[in-house]
């Protein structure tokens, strides 16, 4: 099938529902967009916008021939694209259609093509981020619920949700991703997960803030000093990890240290 290139930008909800109705508008109407991008994404620009409104049946279309065309593994690999943080990601996943619709399930192994290549490469990013964050991701008692704050690049709750669920089946928990506005709330083996404004995490009540005290004293005994290698650790854990980990979090007893400290400083100046 022959494409045209179209100055025109196809803008949509952001779903994976509302991107296959994008792929269904494309290959109908034989064009390819200039770009593809989220509703809440649009910039004032020259070029024509074409809102895609998400129709299910359009989408159901799609979704059940990309198996049959490419593979069952197409559509879980196209469903993780979608998540990761590569620029134009949806345009790659549209190549990636139309490549798959030509040359079959073989398509998934074509590493040489630039197109699968990139994609392949983001999807693995992905999910070793979300494979990062099921033991970096630190969880605070706000009485019966549990509060973890996470920063990923890409969009990694779908993953996380599964992993603790099945790890905390009978605890009630939030994931809140401060990158993309998203959060993810479990309770009783089911869970949601929705767009939300900015969440303001309350502070810690004297009890958690204890636990945090005592977690990171056992953080700081069990260290070797002659051991330490700080280059490996940001190796295995990078920087960007840190800001919601309790163990570098500067503990109640430091900040009364710090605060005395600093007093004392002060009054020594007058």
């Amino acid at each position: 099938m022959t494409f045209m290139q179209k100055n025109i930008i196809y803008n949509y909800d952001g779903t994976f529902d509302g991107f296959l109705c994008c792929a269904f508008e494309s290959f109908t109407r034989k064009e390819k967009p200039a770009d593809i991008v989220r509703q809440k994404d649009i910039q004032p620009g020259l070029l024509e916008q074409y809102n895609i409104v998400t129709d299910t049946q359009k989408a159901g279309r799609v979704r059940k021939s990309i198996p049959k065309e490419m593979g069952c593994e197409a559509l879980p690999f196209l469903e993780n694209a979608l998540m990761t943080c590569l620029e134009h990601k949806e345009m790659h996943m549209l190549d990636f259609m139309r490549l798959g619709y030509k040359t079959g399930p073989k398509i998934m192994n074509m590493l040489a093509n630039d197109t699968v290549l990139i994609l392949t490469k983001a999807v693995r990013q992905m999910t070793h981020e979300a494979h990062k964050f099921t033991g970096f991701a630190r969880f605070s008692a706000y009485g019966d619920l549990l509060i973890s704050k996470i920063k990923p690049k890409n969009f990694v709750l779908h993953i996380l949700a599964r992993h603790f669920c099945e790890r905390m089946p009978n605890e009630k928990f939030v994931i809140y991703d401060e990158t993309n506005k998203f959060i993810c709330a479990y309770a009783k083996g089911r869970y949601i997960i929705s767009e939300t404004d900015e969440v303001n995490i309350p502070e810690a009540d004297e009890e958690e803030q204890t636990y945090r005290d005592l977690w990171k004293i056992f953080y700081d005994t069990i260290a070797i000093e002659g051991r330490e290698n700080p280059k490996c650790r940001m190796t295995l854990m990078p920087k960007r990890y840190w800001s919601n980990m309790t163990e570098f979090q500067t503990t109640t007893k430091q900040k009364k240290s710090e605060l005395r400290q600093k007093t004392h400083e002060q009054k020594l100046l007058k």
